[in-house]
């Protein structure tokens, strides 16, 4: 699944445009104009990364990087903004920024930017994930619980991961079979329907849906660790 981006730019022209982009690339992404509602979303949203302008109508990007910073010290920012002198690069990179991107810029540039920021700041992106109180470890075939650890066998991992890599597709048995053959194959249908059965006794009934007649979908909500 791919990363869960807060984006910040009043422009709601440009913000429309990045947003775009961004989710055709997969990204998930929350577009606020202002200092107030992006503070009001970060109280209910978890974000792997978030993108700032520096004028917003109600303040700027500077006060809200370091707010942002007091709700979620872990937070990675970066500053996208006309706003680009030596002074304010400085300023940015002191309380944290981990890049600053001077607009006019290109829409490849700066997809080029952010997926280096993401591979520095989350090198487990994609991999670790939290679901309410259980983490998944993608990496270590693991599931951990308040009770303990469930080891997963490379099969039910790799359904998994794949579920995981796309939370708004509906993946068919057939779909299932091809993505994974060369993994473990499954042998049957009903085999990948023994699967779903083992990760949700792991995950909770309510972590995976059967979509009648077509396949699996996630559903649940998912932090990065």
């Amino acid at each position: 699944m791919k990363p869960y981006l807060l984006l910040v730019e009043d422009d709601e022209g440009l913000g429309e445009t990045i947003k775009e982009r961004l989710e055709k690339e997969k990204f998930r992404v929350r577009l606020e104009k202002t200092y107030t509602a992006a503070l009001e979303t970060i109280n209910t949203q978890e974000f792997s990364l978030a993108i700032l302008d520096l004028r917003l109508p109600d303040g700027n990007g500077f006060d809200l990087a370091k707010a942002l910073r007091t709700k979620n010290s872990n937070l990675p920012f970066l500053f996208l903004t006309a706003q680009a002198g030596a002074k304010e690069r400085l300023l940015g990179f002191e309380i944290g920024a981990v890049e600053f991107i001077p607009k006019p810029f290109h829409l490849k540039e700066f997809m080029i930017r952010l997926e280096r920021v993401l591979a520095q700041t989350k090198p487990n992106l994609g991999k670790k994930w939290k679901y309410g109180s259980v983490e998944i470890h993608l990496d270590s075939f693991e599931i951990k619980t308040k009770s303990g650890s469930i080891l997963l066998s490379k099969r039910d991992c790799a359904l998994l991961s794949l579920l995981l890599s796309n939370s708004e597709k509906v993946f068919s048995r057939s779909e299932i079979l091809d993505e994974l053959v060369g993994e473990e194959s499954f042998p049957t249908e009903r085999t990948i329907d023994n699967a779903i059965v083992r990760l949700r006794d792991a995950l909770g009934v309510e972590s995976i849906r059967n979509v009648r007649g077509v396949g699996y979908k996630w559903e649940g909500n998912l932090s990065p660790l």
